[in-house]
């Protein structure tokens, strides 16, 4: 008699967070333990080096050529000072970012986690297609001063970028899981595996 396989689907992990708060070193530490990750920022970046009907429409839309780290930024300055246009861009961005990420999902559908690290997965609504929404969190001040020495910004433009997202203390109301990154690297990794762990033992 054969015994016939049962097919589990991966649990889906939604990780995110804000500007600054550690969430690329949650990412990273997924990965070290071997879990996928699906990086929603790379998958944009590629977008923009391989993906002509993106860049093409987003040129039409703001009407100029982007194919410089100068038009980049120029880019950057506008959406972070205008919100309209930075919902004008991201209903452009999203629909290739989601086409994308369906395409990673599907190769990595026989893994027991995935973890989907998308910045703004509670603003699109993407946090209904995922099984837990895990927010890696600080408090404001935490928050400006880490990206003031990251980045090499002043207070203003470290404000206006915090402002641009959805705050994080908003997006811990969402939140299946907050990852606490107030202290060491170390005490992050442990929430972590905690958080793995009981996923495991419910299994």
């Amino acid at each position: 008699m054969s015994v016939q396989v049962v097919k589990t689907n991966p649990i889906l992990i939604g990780l995110t967070g804000g500007i600054g708060s550690g969430k690329t070193t949650a990412s990273n530490y997924f990965r070290y333990l071997g879990i996928p990750v699906i990086d929603c920022d790379l998958i944009v970046k590629r977008l923009w080096k391989e993906n002509q009907m993106m860049v093409k429409q987003i040129e039409f839309s703001f009407g100029f050529s982007i194919s410089s780290d100068e038009d980049r930024k120029k880019l950057a300055k506008i959406i972070f000072s205008d919100s309209k246009k930075r919902e004008a861009l991201n209903q452009i961005v999203h629909p290739f970012v989601f086409l994308e990420v369906e395409k990673e999902k599907e190769f990595y559908r026989d893994r027991q986690f995935i973890v989907i690290d998308m910045p703004l997965l509670i603003e699109v609504g993407y946090k209904k297609l995922v099984d837990y929404v895990v927010v890696v969190y600080v408090n404001p001040l935490t928050q400006k001063t880490r990206l003031m020495e990251r980045d090499n910004l002043s207070l203003e433009e470290v404000t206006k970028r915090i402002q641009a997202q959805m705050p994080l203390d908003d997006k811990k109301a969402f939140a299946d899981v907050v990852l606490e990154n107030e202290t060491t690297i170390g005490d992050l990794h442990h929430q972590i595996d905690s958080f793995l762990r009981g996923l495991r033992d419910e299994k």
